[in-house]
Order: C-alpha cells, then structure tokens, then sequence
C-alpha cells in the first residue's frame, strides 16, 4: 500500500501544476487585453428626433412646397428623411470614433484620415443643401484654414468640437419664432465643418503614399 501512494504522488503534483498553467494570465494575454469604456446611450443625439423637428420648423417658417401627389411627396419625403438620419449617424459616429481614435493615437494614420474626411466632407455637404432651414444668408466672413501638416494634431480636435458643436445645436430639438441666430450658428458650424474636412483631406491625401512607391 505504500508503494501505491508514492506513485501517485508525482501524478497529483503534475496535475496541479497543470491546471495552475492554465487558468495563469499569459504575458500576451496581458499586453493585449484593452479597456474601452462603454458608451453612455443617453449621451446619443436623437437623430429620428431631429429630423422631425427639422421637418416641423421648415413647414413653419414655409420653407418647404407642398406637391399635388400626396402618395409621391410622402415617399419621397420618407427617403429624404432616412438619409438624413443615416447623415446625422454618420457625423456623430465619425466624431465620436474615428476622430477620436485618430487623435489619440500614437500618429495619425493618413489613409484612414483620408477616408473619414472625405466622407464626413461629402455628408455635411449633403445635409447643408438638404435641409432648408440651414440654408440661411450668412453676412458674415467665411473661416478658412491653412493647409499646413504641422496644423493637423489642432485640426482633428476642432472637427470633433465641430461636430458636438453642430448636432448639439438647440435649432435641431426646439422650435421658436426667434430661432434666426440658431439657425445661424448651426449653419456656420456645417460651413465649417466642410471647410476644415477638405483642407484636412488635402493634407492626408498628399501625405498618403502611393502605391508601389518607395
């Protein structure tokens, strides 16, 4: 019988030593392994929200005309309105991600800066001559920005306060008669916005490399 022990003893110990290895955190589990803090869902804007209020202040302000063919202006008005929110999406998701990730990053990645502008460019684009109650005379003298590398690391942060800035606006969730300077703000925060994504997608795109090149 005590021969029976002492063989089993080497056994027990590998097995213990064995479940130890396993559920022990590996040096590139640790290295790899990232914290994202979640997002507050309450902090997302309320893009079905805002269309509709959109909507309501441009019929108030007789901004918009009404068609004889009830069925055809209803379904185009859907279509118009699923864009804009996809739009809407889109500016808050680049804001809040991509720009975000850009910014933090150890450098910036000029390619995938490249396409974020280009598309943020094209969607404000969109939404400022989409959108009649944005379509208002600005008397007041346009921003431009210098197409200089070296600005890009204050660029990418103003876009994102830009985009806070322009679907923060009151003008998107509240209707008043007294909205002029609402209005007003927001339109210049989108004249902005598509003023600095170009000059930023200029730089990125003579930044990027092509392909093949040493």
């Amino acid at each position: 019988m005590r021969k029976l022990v002492i063989l089993h003893k080497p056994s027990l110990a590998l097995a213990l030593l064995l479940i130890g290895l396993m559920y022990a955190p590996t040096p590139a589990r640790q290295q790899t392994s990232t914290y994202k803090a979640p997002s507050d869902p309450a902090q997302r804007p309320k893009f079905r929200a805002m269309v509709e209020a959109i909507n309501q202040r441009a019929r108030e302000l007789g901004l918009v005309s009404i068609s004889d063919d009830e069925v055809q202006e209803a379904f185009v008005q859907r279509r118009r309105d699923a864009q804009l929110r996809e739009d809407f999406e889109k500016l808050y998701s680049i804001g809040t991600e991509k720009l975000v990730s850009l910014s933090t990053a150890p450098s910036l990645d000029m390619k995938t800066l490249s396409d974020a502008t280009a598309d943020l460019r094209s969607r404000a684009h969109r939404i400022k001559y989409g959108v009649p109650i944005l379509q208002i005379v600005d008397k007041g003298q346009g921003i431009r920005y210098e197409e200089y590398p070296d600005c890009l690391v204050t660029m990418v942060p103003e876009m994102r306060r830009l985009i806070d800035s322009f679907l923060g606006s009151p003008v998107f969730r509240l209707s008043s008669p007294n909205d002029a300077e609402l209005r007003l703000k927001a339109s210049r925060d989108l004249d902005a916005i598509i003023k600095l994504s170009e000059t930023v997608n200029r730089i990125a795109k003579r930044s990027v490399k092509p392909a093949g090149s040493q």
